[in-house]
């Protein structure tokens, strides 16, 4: 993918099947913590406060949402991947696989563990 200006312009060239799963991803990071900066960072969209947080990664056939400091993250449905020191993502390849409650407090508890604050 080439450089991106804006997490729009990044979401426009998605193949329309991603586009929809990293649209609903967005909102729902945007919506769980709302003080989030966004900005495209690694030809990525990416989120932080005090650092960064998370971020969405198009790969063939899915759309990774990750997480900088992952590890620290519980993961009682082994939803999410990785072996890093840190970091983490989970593959989500269709919308179905979204679970909004779920994916929304890992975002909260990954920007508490970034940053100290609460959310």
């Amino acid at each position: 993918m080439a450089d991106k200006e804006t997490v729009d312009s990044w979401m426009a060239e998605l193949d329309p099947s991603l586009r929809e799963i990293a649209q609903t991803l967005r909102a729902l990071i945007l919506e769980a913590v709302p003080d989030l900066r966004e900005s495209i960072k690694w030809n990525t969209p990416n989120y932080a406060r005090g650092g960064n947080v998370c971020y969405l990664a198009a790969n063939k056939g899915y759309i990774n949402i990750g997480f900088f400091n992952g590890a620290g993250l519980p993961n009682p449905d082994g939803l999410i991947e990785g072996t890093g020191e840190k970091m983490r993502h989970i593959k989500v390849r269709r919308p179905e696989d979204i679970r909004p409650e779920v994916f929304a407090s890992l975002v909260q508890k990954a920007a508490r563990l970034n940053t100290g604050a609460e959310t």
